[in-house]
């Protein structure tokens, strides 16, 4: 009947929400600025919950249709996709925690081991930054050597946790906390998780955390959590929450520019102050109103005009007889006026 049960929901069975106090026990709370992701979220309920407890920022993934909207609808949808795990594009140690409830399946393609649960947790590993919290949801039999083995290479600590109970009343369920990093005697690790397995603690609800995150990843690092296909119903949401069209860039294309203000002279204009401003030149394209012409607009152009300022009349030193003409030009600006009606 488990099994029956497993299937009909593509191997996703989500965590009781009976154990939720207890797991949320286990971590101090931080801060928004570290990022939880969750890569087989369901509905998000757990994840919701985490967060919220947590004080962290929510991420989630999930391949079914049905439940990822649900995970939009918590999230949003710059925090929650739809994707294969394995194909989910996301950047490597961004998140500092990761709540790892695989789909509990087989592969009968695969080689070696048919778990798909270990697989998982392998593949979701690169996402973890050095340091952050791994918790890995699963039955103990998923717990192989295999397993074992990798998680003692990749961590400096490794805790077994029983929940209370049978799950779906035949199976013994843990939560496997693993702190990334690189161990300095895994196989010391090795054997202490095989000991762990089989006689894990007993999850209860801690009185003080035993668990903190790092220090959240660089704000400058460029991030990326998105799925590497994007169907047309995600790509109209994404255009509606975060197109190029609501830009300010964008926006101020298409902006009617705004009237020009009306500018009042501290000084009014005296006699021949209109003249020299016209003569200027600087008056080019001003439209103005007259009494002959209506609204017409000015063009006016300026330009260089040689002057003959003086002429001198000089005997050459060299030669009494000899008479030197010296003429000074001077290069006066001129501005022509044009009225346009």
């Amino acid at each position: 009947m488990a099994r029956l049960e497993s299937k009909a929901v593509m191997g996703y069975l989500p965590i009781e929400e009976r154990h939720h106090s207890a797991l949320f026990s286990l971590v101090a709370p931080a801060t928004s600025a570290h990022r939880l992701l969750d890569p087989f979220a369901g509905e998000g309920a757990f994840l919701e919950a985490a967060a919220q407890h947590w004080q962290v920022t929510p991420y989630a993934n999930e391949l079914d249709g049905d439940r990822a909207e649900q995970c939009v609808t918590r999230f949003g949808v710059r925090q929650a996709v739809r994707c294969d795990v394995e194909r989910l594009i996301a950047s490597n140690k961004a998140f500092s925690i990761g709540w790892f409830n695989p789909p509990y399946d087989h592969d009968a393609t695969a080689s070696g081991s048919k778990r798909v649960e270990f697989r998982y947790l392998r593949h979701s590993w690169k996402w973890i930054q050095d340091g952050g919290i791994v918790m890995w949801c699963v039955y103990r039999t998923h717990l192989t050597e295999e397993a074992a083995a990798f998680l003692s290479k990749n961590s400096t600590q490794v805790d077994v946790w029983a929940l209370p109970g049978k799950h779906l009343g035949e199976y013994d369920q843990i939560v496997v906390v693993a702190i990334k990093g690189l161990q300095a005697d895994p196989d010391a690790l090795y054997e202490q998780i095989l000991s762990q397995k089989a006689q894990p603690r007993a999850l209860k609800v801690q009185p003080e955390p035993l668990y903190r995150l790092p220090p959240a990843p660089d704000k400058s690092r460029r991030f990326v959590f998105a799925p590497d296909v994007i169907d047309a119903q995600q790509g109209l949401r994404l255009i509606e929450a975060q197109g190029a069209w609501q830009t300010h860039g964008f926006q101020s294309l298409l902006a009617i520019p705004p009237p020009p203000p009306q500018i009042e002279p501290v000084v009014a204009p005296r006699p021949g102050h209109m003249a020299l401003v016209l003569a200027a030149g600087v008056a080019d394209g001003a439209v103005i109103e007259t009494e002959d012409y209506g609204t017409v607009a000015i063009r006016g152009k300026t330009q260089h005009v040689q002057q003959i300022a003086r002429v001198d009349v000089e005997s050459d030193p060299t030669d009494p007889d000899r008479q030197v003409k010296k003429t000074t030009i001077r290069l006066k600006p001129a501005t022509t006026l044009t009225l346009l009606s």
